[in-house]
């Protein structure tokens, strides 16, 4: 399969927006994302990643490189990675993670760290294959839920 791999720009916003619902299970507020988008494509320590076969977007990854206090180096925290349905298990998702872990390193970053949804068994499955470890339980308050 003929992947392409390379950085997002500001006209993939409909493909991308499209994959993060998909991922999320629900239509996003169209114009907040749309907002974010361009906000973060100009951040350089946001890498937005796409995957492209045939000229068409069927992947898409998110790396936020951060400084916290608690850690040696800067690290980075894998925000978003989606493949089109049809194409999971091809191995682009395990493309686009190979290119986030080149950059970095590249980027002489401690690690990277990643979460993922309890019911998402597949995608945990995927994440141990390429070595990430479960080593931490994250929690979460909605605090526009009334």
């Amino acid at each position: 399969m003929n992947i392409t791999l390379r950085n997002a720009a500001i006209n993939d916003l409909e493909s991308v927006y499209l994959l993060v619902c998909d991922l999320e299970g629900y239509s996003m507020d169209r114009i907040a994302f749309e907002n974010v988008y361009s906000i973060n494509l100009s951040n350089p320590n946001i890498y937005y990643l796409i995957a492209e076969k045939e000229n068409r977007i069927v992947g898409f990854l998110s790396l936020h490189v951060q400084h916290i206090l608690h850690h040696s180096k800067p690290t980075c925290e894998l925000q978003e990675l989606n493949i089109s349905s049809e194409l999971r298990g091809y191995g682009i998702g395990a493309l686009l993670m190979n290119e986030a872990e080149r950059i970095a390193k590249e980027l002489n970053l401690e690690e990277i760290e990643l979460t993922t949804k309890i019911h998402r068994e597949r995608a945990q499955s995927f994440y141990n294959k390429l070595g990430y470890k479960f080593t931490h339980m994250k929690f979460v308050k909605n605090l526009l839920a009334s």
